[in-house]
This record gives C-alpha cells, sequence and structure tokens, in this order.
C-alpha cells in the first residue's frame, strides 16, 4: 500500500493556482469552511467524510476504475483523521486532489462547503481569493500615538517601527506650553477619541492643535510610503472618524483604502475584530477595482475584443484569446463541451461553463475576476475582454 504523506496548508496565491490547474482529470475539489469547537456547524472532518461518499458515487457514474477511485481517496480519507480536521480552525480550506496533485490551501474569506468531480478543478469561489495581496497593513491612529499591525494569513503582528516613522507625536512636535491652563475642553464623546482630554480656548488655540496634528500625520505618512511603498502593501487606517479624516487628507501613499475602521483603537474593538474588519476592506476594495477596469474596459476597447456570450468566451479562452474575464459571481450555466478534452476523455458530461472558461483563462495567464451581478455590464453573467 503507498504511503500517504501529510501535505503541508499553505496560503493560497494565483501562480499555485495555475500550476494545480494543469493537472488532468479526474479532478476533486473540497470547500470546507472555518470551524471553532462548540459551534452548531459540522466540523472540517465531518464535512469531509460525507463529501467523500458524495466523490465515490460520482466517480463510478463517470465509469473511473475502482483502483484510479481508491488511490484517489485515500489521502482524503486520511485527512477526516488529522487534528486540523477534527478540531478547530480560524481559516476555511480548499483541498484539490487528481492523480497528479494533492494540495491543501488556507482560505481568508467566508466560504461555503462544497464538492466539485469533473475533468478540471472547481475555482470559481476562489477567484476573488487567489488575488489577495500576500500582506497589507492597519494603522491605528490617536492624536498622540501611532501603530502599525502588518497583517498576512489572518495573522496579525505589530510592527517595530523603523526611526523614519515617527510613533507619538511627541518625536516630532515641539510644543509651546501656555503660561496659563486653558480650561475649556473639549466634551468627552465617542466620536473624538482622544481629544477629550486636548485643552483648547480660542480659535486661534484649536487652529494651533490641528497644525500640530497635521504635522504629526505628515511625518508618519513620509514614513511609511518610504517604509510600504516597494511591496505596494494596502493600507488601512483604524481610528475616530476625525482622525480618520484628517490622515486621509494629509496623506500622499498611493495604495491607501478609501474605506477605514471606525472606534477608538485599543477600545471596544478586539484585535481580532479589527483584523477581520480590515480583511472584508481589503476584499471589497479587490471586487471594486476590478468593477471599475471591467467598466473602463468596455468604453476603451474595441466590439471586437469584447465579449459577453459565455460560449464565446469559453471557446476564446481555450484558443488562448481572453486578456481579463469577469464571471457574475452568483450565475451559473451548465452544459457540455465534448470538443475539448481532459484527462484523456471529452465525455466528463455537464459542468459549470463559467468554471471551464475560468480555467482556460488562467491557463493562459489571463485574468479572472468574481464580480456582484450589479457590476455586470446588461445583466450579462460573463463578460470578456480579448487580447486580440
Amino acid at each position: 500500500m503507498t504511503e500517504i504523506k501529510t501535505i503541508e496548508l499553505t496560503p493560497l496565491r494565483l501562480d499555485s493556482i495555475h500550476e494545480v490547474l494543469k493537472s488532468e482529470g479526474p479532478c476533486i475539489t473540497l470547500f470546507l469552511p472555518a470551524y471553532r469547537p462548540g459551534e452548531q456547524a459540522k466540523s472540517m472532518a465531518a464535512i469531509l467524510r460525507t463529501n467523500l461518499q458524495e466523490a465515490d458515487r460520482q466517480l463510478r457514474a463517470r465509469n473511473i476504475p475502482e483502483s484510479t477511485i481508491a488511490e484517489l481517496l485515500a489521502p482524503l480519507e486520511h485527512l477526516t483523521e488529522e487534528e486540523e480536521f477534527l478540531a478547530g480552525a480560524h481559516c476555511g480550506c480548499a483541498i484539490f486532489r487528481s492523480p497528479a496533485v494533492f494540495r491543501k490551501f488556507e482560505l481568508m474569506g467566508p466560504i461555503n462547503p462544497a464538492l466539485s468531480v469533473g475533468g478540471s478543478f472547481w475555482v470559481r469561489p476562489i477567484l476573488n481569493e487567489a488575488h489577495f495581496p500576500p500582506e497589507f497593513y492597519i494603522l491605528r491612529l490617536t492624536k498622540k500615538r501611532i501603530s502599525l499591525l502588518r497583517c498576512a494569513h489572518l495573522r496579525a503582528t505589530e510592527m517595530i517601527l523603523p526611526k523614519s516613522i515617527p510613533a507619538t507625536a511627541d518625536q516630532v512636535l515641539a510644543f509651546d506650553q501656555p503660561d496659563h491652563d486653558l480650561k475649556n475642553r473639549s466634551v468627552v464623546h465617542s466620536s473624538v477619541g482622544d481629544m477629550g482630554g486636548v485643552s483648547f480656548g480660542t480659535g486661534s488655540e484649536r487652529e494651533r492643535q490641528h497644525a500640530y496634528l497635521a504635522d504629526f500625520y505628515k511625518a508618519v505618512d513620509r514614513g511609511l510610503t518610504d517604509f510600504l511603498h516597494f511591496n505596494r502593501a494596502p493600507l488601512v487606517l483604524a481610528g475616530v472618524v476625525e482622525d480618520i479624516s484628517f490622515y486621509r487628507n494629509v496623506s500622499a501613499y498611493p495604495y491607501l483604502l478609501e474605506e477605514g475602521i471606525q472606534g477608538s483603537p485599543g477600545g471596544a474593538i478586539f484585535e481580532e475584530e479589527l483584523v477581520n474588519r480590515a480583511y472584508e476592506i481589503v476584499r471589497t476594495d479587490g471586487v471594486n477595482r476590478a468593477a471599475a477596469e471591467l467598466k473602463e474596459a468596455r468604453e476603451r476597447v474595441s466590439p471586437a475584443r469584447f465579449l459577453t456570450n459565455i460560449d464565446k468566451i469559453v471557446n476564446a479562452a481555450i484558443a488562448g484569446r481572453v486578456h481579463r474575464l469577469y464571471l457574475d459571481e452568483v450565475a451559473r450555466r451548465s452544459g457540455a463541451w465534448p470538443e475539448l478534452k481532459r484527462g484523456g476523455r471529452s465525455n466528463w458530461g455537464e459542468e459549470d461553463l463559467m468554471n471551464l472558461a475560468a480555467v482556460e483563462t488562467i491557463l493562459q495567464r489571463g485574468l479572472v475576476y468574481s464580480l456582484p451581478p450589479a457590476d455586470m455590464p446588461d445583466r450579462s453573467i460573463a463578460a470578456a475582454v480579448l487580447r486580440y
């Protein structure tokens, strides 16, 4: 009996997906959602056991030899006994299994449990995740101190700031203390954060405080731009509304995201919630950028290089002509495509034609995105920008 080796759970990357999709069928795709002990949802192991029974049935229905079925399913059955599938997991999981491939990828976004068996792997639910940046940063703002979190794979690490980035206002500002204490103070509300302890009495004093704050945030932004610019890492701001707005007005960092996380850092927002909110912001920003690119492409390219008919798109993708493909994230279009031979056979039966277009596009080094229906042109389920 062949020894079954444990495979490592790795982050999902577009290049990794490209390599996986080169495999010939039969291809088994499994998506398993994150699970924490005590939740009412089933554990990964329980979902996997149920899916393996269905995978066995579907493989037999396609007349796959019994020896091949046993070899395909053995390592997957072994996973049901591994601790990471029996215990909790903070992220979801995608599993790809074929005669030549056995890979596991961690998923940062939410995923529904699913199984697919066919001539190619099913990648539509994870298209946008494959474009997710390998890292991004959260800048926690107050009027006196900043801190920087590096986020990767649903984990956050507070950075030790280089000398070019001042962590406190005192490092960059020389405050001139007045001869007397101005008694008027701002009323403390949740929307003003640390301003509750800032003294002011006149319009000129308030302007001076704003000037101090602008100098502080400008110095921080200059340091961050030098520190982060080369890896093009997205930056998410976290703080009270006033601080976020003030920083955004003085910032020149080109990858600062429009949406921020409102609330007092270190207050009611726990770090786990902060990171989860930031991931959702980065994910939404990626979708919005793809939607904007689609709109621009439709206006810019010639009609001959812009397709919305799914059958024509599949043919163009197989021919290597699709440069960018955009798919309605909820639409489905099934059909057979016997002209395409995969895994030594062309009779894989009904399959997701939108997924087929995505697979062929990625194999030809095109880019594929999944968009909400409202962002698709003329209610189409797919749109493709051709190379020629």
